[in-house]
């Protein structure tokens, strides 16, 4: 077994916790007051973007746990008071195992042929939170 320097030792540690910190960051991006049009209405989505760009690039890299982890975390600050927490969690693992079960489909065609596959998951993500909440808040 070779022995890895401090370089490859940072490497490594670097490539296992981009993923995790990139949607760290996205989930706290959608509290940015951004004073540009119609972005907040977008904002929601990048966490699902990111679920979906780093499950069709290195799906390894995205656990389960860490989906589940920042799901929560985004419906605990984006939810008001009664909103159900854990839907954002059960989007995120739902996206990933449809782009890996499809990941032989989505890479190396077109871009445009991804980002209309993104859209029909967002479009699903959308409704599933719709949904759960507009059951939830029944009353």
């Amino acid at each position: 077994m070779k022995a890895d320097g401090l370089l490859a030792v940072l490497d490594r540690w670097g490539r296992a916790a981009l993923p995790g910190a990139v949607l760290l960051f996205f989930v706290l991006l959608t509290l940015a007051p951004l004073r540009a049009p119609y972005l907040s209405d977008a904002l929601p989505l990048l966490p699902a973007l990111v679920v979906f760009q780093f499950s069709l690039a290195t799906p390894e890299r995205l656990p389960g746990p860490l989906l589940l982890a920042m799901g929560i975390l985004l419906d605990l600050l984006l939810g008001g008071p009664g909103a159900p927490v854990g839907v954002s969690a059960l989007g995120f693992v739902l996206i990933r195992a449809a782009v890996v079960a499809n990941r032989p489909y989505l890479v190396g065609v077109p871009f445009l042929f991804q980002w209309f596959g993104f859209c029909l998951l967002a479009l699903g993500f959308v409704g599933l939170v719709w949904g759960f909440t507009a059951l939830w808040t029944w009353t």
